[in-house]
Formats: C-alpha cells, sequence, structure tokens
C-alpha cells in the first residue's frame, strides 16, 4: 500500500463529543490512510481555562506514545482567549510534550488570528527546530481571513504554516492557491475539499506540487471525498506522492528509518 500522510486529524474532547485516537485509526484503516498528525478537537470545552487546554495536549502526547507508528506527529494548542496567562502551554508542548506545533481555529476562539496575543504564541513557537502550525482559513471569516495567515507568515518566515480546510469553496480555493504560490513557508491542505472545477489540479498547477499537503479534518470527514479526488485527479503519480507523502514528511522532517 502507498504511503498516506493525513496532516489534519482531530482527536480528544468536544462540545458534542469524544474522539478517541481509535475512532481515527478506524477511519484511516477504513481509507487505506497509513499515518497521521494529530491535534486536538478546535471546539474543546474550557471549564477549566487554560488546564482545559493543557489536558487536551496531554491527550495527544498520549496518543503519540500508544500509536508511535501510526501517530507520526502531534500538534498542541492554546486558546488565545486565554491571553498572556496561555503563553507558558506554548513552551510546555514543545520542551514537555514533545509536540511539533501549534492548531489554531479562530473562528472558534473570537479572536482574530493576526490578534496581538497571536503574536506571542507565534514568537515563542519560533525559539523551537522547525516549528509548524496548523491554521484553519476561511474566505468570508472575519477572524480566520486567509490574509491575516499571510501577515503572520511573512513575520515569522521561521515557522512553516499549513492553511487548514484551505480549499472549502471556490473563492478560497482560489485565495489559498495565491497565497502558497506567493509565501513560501505557506501550504495548504485538502480537508473539506470543495468538488467544483478540479480543484486539486488548479492546486498543483498555480500553488505547486509542492505546497500540497493531504488533509482531511477526521473525525468530521464521513467520506474521505479528498481522498477520492486526488486519485481521480488528472496529475502525475509522482505529483500525487508528494501530496500524499513526500511534501508532509519534508514539512515534518520524517526520516524514512524513524517509522
Amino acid at each position: 500500500m502507498e504511503r498516506i500522510l493525513d496532516v489534519h486529524v482531530h482527536i480528544g474532547e468536544s462540545l458534542t463529543g469524544i474522539y478517541t485516537a481509535e475512532d481515527a485509526l478506524s477511519f484511516m484503516d477504513a481509507n487505506d490512510i497509513t499515518y497521521a498528525v494529530i491535534s486536538p478537537v478546535p471546539t474543546y470545552p474550557l471549564p477549566e481555562g487554560v488546564k482545559s487546554s493543557m489536558k487536551q495536549n496531554d491527550a495527544i502526547a498520549l496518543a503519540l506514545k500508544q500509536y508511535p507508528r501510526r501517530f507520526l506527529r502531534g500538534l498542541g494548542v492554546v486558546d488565545p482567549r486565554h491571553g498572556k496567562a496561555a503563553v507558558p502551554e506554548v513552551d510546555r508542548i514543545f520542551e514537555e510534550l514533545g509536540l511539533h506545533g501549534l492548531m489554531f481555529s479562530t473562528d472558534k476562539t473570537g479572536l482574530t488570528f493576526d490578534n496581538p496575543i497571536m503574536l506571542e504564541f507565534f514568537e515563542h513557537a519560533s525559539k523551537y527546530e522547525n516549528p509548524v502550525i496548523l491554521a484553519h482559513t476561511s474566505q468570508y471569516s472575519v477572524l480566520e481571513a486567509p490574509y491575516m495567515l499571510r501577515k503572520m507568515a511573512e513575520k515569522f518566515p521561521m515557522i512553516t504554516f499549513i492553511n487548514a480546510s484551505s480549499m472549502k469553496d471556490t473563492t478560497h480555493s482560489n485565495c489559498s492557491r495565491y497565497l502558497s504560490a506567493s509565501v513560501d513557508n505557506i501550504y495548504l491542505d485538502t480537508a473539506n475539499i470543495h468538488p467544483l472545477m478540479t480543484p486539486i489540479e488548479w492546486a498543483v498547477r498555480e500553488a505547486g506540487e509542492n505546497k500540497l499537503l493531504f488533509g482531511t479534518d477526521t473525525p468530521f470527514a464521513t467520506y474521505c471525498t479528498e481522498k477520492r479526488m486526488i486519485d481521480t485527479a488528472d496529475i502525475t503519480e509522482e505529483q500525487r506522492r508528494k501530496i500524499y507523502w513526500e511534501n508532509a514528511a519534508r514539512i515534518f522532517k520524517i526520516k524514512e528509518e524513524s517509522i
């Protein structure tokens, strides 16, 4: 089976349910997905403030230890609404837990992606080797508009930014392709991709085959449309390999002998 690395898999508690590591693995197995990068569910509950974020991050670190051959990397989370009190958790994510970056969906937190407190999170993350930030965007959002991602990516060129769920509609897709083509450290994933106007082919043509990553938004992906669209896209097998494995392996510094 060809190696496939899903960079957009959530596990943990949400406001509506609990999504376990085993749930994610079942979905992966059903769709022939070999590996995943895992992160907390964006809508996790916050009854204990910063401690609630810490529990989500602990769960990611535990899943990496339990399933090291399937979950190759993990991203942590902080809630910007907690302000400066959340900043130390960024250091704990990298140092104590050994995670590889951060995940944000600021549409869920009520603060913009370029809010001043976000700068402090990014500044702390940038101290570490090869930090990656998975950042959800939406063309019509006032909180996570794509231009905000560009501002942060240009300000922090040492961070690799993944534009998560970057092609939810044709306008969003158009904007995301432009961002990845024009900013070196912005990549785009396929999670929640729209089916119109051959978006995979457009992304390869405009953003480049080296900037596109496979993602599903598990557990919120029901049918894995993203995989079927990549499999049937009018692209070369080499380009497919890059989308499924090589680009993400390069970004996350995954070595062949480590898996």
